[in-house]
């Protein structure tokens, strides 16, 4: 009965790796160096890292490529099933990706118009909400992403934690208002490795979630219309996609 407690909740996890932050994402995997295994509540170690991956918005995007991670303990306990991040950290872990074009939006190498994009977290670990099925499972969490630029400055993001996007992942089928059309994930191939279970492929997908605008880009935000105008924000749910393909492993 427990197995199939730990391989619901690793179906559940594998939707995870996905616009997520607070550190470097490893080359290691798995790594479960910092898995809060102490802690009474934690019923097993997870890590999950992007293999490929695309944020769409308005027909613009954004490659994700290796850049998400998501590693920590978790709690299958309870439904929702609950993350548990390791000491110190929120358990999200991202790359910097490049956003095509930068700011002049095409692609001349002139000091000041690169722009990379990490996305964070809009909250806490409390704020993910796991609805654990098998093969279907789905992820609930809030997020934004902060654009690193010189001329921007410091404090520019796409959404913030009081309005973030609200990214629905599922390994199922969508169910997005238009214009966009029903896709479909994969809870990914299973194997084990020295104990450990791991789902190769594992597609997390969403084309239903809107995107705020910008926001803090510039002194008084005087550029946000200018990143605004560059990535067509903010964009109406149905209009927007995002697909990850994941490694899971759990411990």
């Amino acid at each position: 009965m427990r197995r199939k407690h730990v391989l619901a909740a690793v179906a559940a996890v594998a939707t995870m790796a996905w616009l997520v932050a607070g550190g470097v994402a490893q080359a290691t995997f798995p790594n479960f160096s910092d898995c809060p295994v102490a802690r009474s509540e934690t019923t097993g170690c997870v890590d999950i890292q992007s293999v490929s991956g695309s944020l769409e918005i308005k027909g613009f995007t954004v490659p994700l490529g290796e850049s998400l991670e998501i590693r920590g303990g978790l709690d299958i306990s309870t439904r929702p099933a609950r993350f548990i991040p390791p000491r110190g950290t929120t358990g999200f872990f991202a790359k910097p990706v490049r956003i095509p074009g930068g700011i002049l939006g095409i692609e001349i190498p002139i000091p000041g118009n690169a722009v990379n994009g990490i996305a964070e977290l809009a909250g806490s670990p409390s704020d993910i909400q796991l609805e654990i099925g098998f093969p279907t499972t789905t992820v609930s969490l809030p997020v934004k992403i902060h654009l690193e630029n010189p001329i921007l400055g410091p404090f520019c993001t796409i959404g913030t934690n009081s309005n973030p996007a609200h990214i629905n992942f599922t390994t199922g089928t969508t169910s997005p208002p238009p214009p966009n059309r029903p896709i479909t994930g994969s809870i990914g191939t299973p194997s084990v490795n020295e104990g450990v279970l791991i789902l190769n492929d594992s597609v997390s997908v969403d084309n239903s979630f809107a995107i705020p605008g910008a926001s803090g880009c510039g002194l008084l935000g005087i550029f946000n219309p200018i990143v605004n105008l560059k990535l067509g924000l903010p964009s109406a749910g149905g209009n927007n996609t995002m697909i990850v393909h994941n490694n899971v492993a759990l411990h």
